[in-house]
């Protein structure tokens, strides 16, 4: 049984990848994936060189897309037509390109300190569309072989994650599919409602009484430990920051996997691992905003820190609690998410804090927690995701995510683009670092580019933008303190 392909593919929803290389060695393969390791090359003067021959039926105008904003060049035919140089803007790894007709040979050069391990290559029409005009790839992709499979009918599909490609290869039903405000208005109404459905109910159920644990004076500012009751059988703790100088605003401070002591108001708990992810991710953005005069509230989400039971599983622990708690039809997201505004009512009713000037920001699984607060909150009224551009659909591709992130149902609608398009026509500034494993810059800006069509439509281009930075996974800070300050602040 043989599957052998020599076109361009759609991987994860996104077309045109080019899924097979000649090396200076041998061809290699994606698997069961959208792309390639740059371990598999070999090395010629440091760099990595992968070479592809594109046929089309006519002079085609294109879009080649790499999969990193600098260390990759590519030739055309024997032509430059991609620098290695950075150039760190929203779709800087985008490159106009014409493909003759007949046979084109592009080869892409790779720098191993500045791409991402997986490297890929995408090419798409102008608008980033499918490219009709290649007729042929080589070399061919193979799909992976499967000693079981060998004496089975050719032709004949057994593949499970075939059939969740082929699914994914289909529209969402409530992408945006007009450019005027009218058509934004009508599809903001409709993806609401459907996410609200799938979601289910996200309010807190009990009037959020709080409780003070301790308190310590850190020269700037004040730091609380309280407990709020968010459910009738569920409570809350978190880290309250409050200034000596308020500035009258109120951020909603949200951790990422990996927290345990507080690393994002500066606690480490005298562990080694917590104070090196402090420093390495710039995790401590809580305590930052705090020393700017922002009352900062700062939760233990479920399974983590205070509430991380200590079960052994060679999985996320969250991954088993959102597993668990869909059994009885209950999203651990919106568990999560009624936390999270219990956290504002509370910043609402603290007497410094303006209820109109409320944020929220967050790193990793942070900044989806901001991503599906602020849509579903608008009493949110700017915010910060980080480390979190990305789509779902390329997150289960591969062994990269877990259920405490993802709403059941969701891909027949929308994706990541669609949740973040609900905050408009509110502020959200979106960081993205370079060589960020969980926000691959192909798929960072195929999410990227619908969120901008949805912003535009809504007519606030301007309350948009992207920090790309260099490099990893972390919290840049760099656009994101001036941000809340012209949003919260200064508006």
């Amino acid at each position: 049984m043989k599957d052998t392909r020599s076109s361009l593919q759609t991987v994860a929803g996104l077309s045109g990848l080019i899924l097979a290389w000649e090396t200076d060695d041998s061809v290699i393969q994606a698997r069961y994936d959208y792309g390639v390791f740059i371990s598999q090359a070999p090395l010629r003067d440091g760099r990595a060189h992968l070479r592809a021959t594109i046929t089309t039926d006519a002079d085609t105008d294109a879009l080649l897309e790499l999969s990193a904003f600098r260390g990759i060049a590519a030739t055309l035919n024997g032509e430059s037509v991609a620098s290695a140089e950075p150039r760190l803007r929203p779709c800087g790894n985008s490159w106009p390109i014409t493909l003759r007709c007949g046979e084109n040979r592009l080869e892409l050069t790779m720098d191993p300190e500045f791409v991402n391990p997986r490297v890929s290559a995408r090419l798409c029409a102008p608008d980033r569309s499918a490219l009709t005009s290649v007729t042929a790839i080589s070399p061919a992709w193979e799909a992976v072989p499967e000693g079981l499979r060998a004496d089975l009918p050719e032709g004949r599909n057994v593949s499970l994650w075939h059939e969740f490609n082929d699914m994914m290869t289909v529209q969402p039903r409530l992408r945006l599919a007009g450019e005027t405000e009218q058509a934004w208005r009508e599809w903001r109404d409709a993806f609401d409602t459907r996410l609200r459905e799938l979601m289910g109910p996200t309010e807190p159920v009990v009037d959020g009484d709080s409780a003070l644990i301790s308190s310590e004076d850190l020269g700037s500012y004040r730091r609380d430990r309280i407990i709020l009751r968010t459910a009738e059988n569920m409570h809350t703790p978190a880290w309250l920051l409050v200034p000596h100088k308020p500035n009258g605003a109120g951020i909603v401070s949200i951790h990422g996997h990996g927290y345990r002591f507080g690393e994002t108001v500066g606690l480490d708990g005298g562990d080694e691992g917590a104070r090196d992810s402090i420093g390495r991710l710039s995790y401590a953005y809580g305590a930052r905003y705090a020393e700017l005069g922002y009352v900062v509230i700062n939760p233990d989400m479920r399974n983590f820190g205070a509430r991380h039971d200590d079960e052994s599983f060679n999985r996320d622990s969250c991954d088993a609690a959102a597993l668990r708690l869909q059994q009885f039809g209950v999203n651990l997201i919106a568990e999560q998410i009624r936390d999270l505004r219990a956290c504002i009512d509370h910043l609402e009713r603290h007497k410094v804090v303006d209820p109109a000037r409320i944020g929220a920001t967050g790193l990793s699984y942070g900044g989806r927690l901001t991503m599906y607060l602020a849509a579903l909150d608008e009493r949110v009224r700017c915010a910060v995701a980080s480390g979190s551009l990305n789509v779902f659909r390329e997150r289960l591709t591969i062994d990269s995510s877990c259920a405490a992130q993802f709403v059941p149902g969701l891909f027949t609608w929308g994706d990541t683009p669609e949740v973040f398009g609900l905050t408009a026509p509110r502020p959200m500034l979106l960081e993205l670092g370079t060589c960020d494993g969980t926000s691959p810059e192909l798929f960072a800006n195929e999410a990227y580019h619908q969120i901008q069509r949805i912003y535009q439509a809504a007519g606030v281009p301007d309350r948009l933008d992207l920090d790309i930075f260099e490099t990893g996974h972390r919290y840049s800070g760099v656009k994101a303190f001036g941000w809340f300050q012209r949003w919260l602040l200064d508006s």
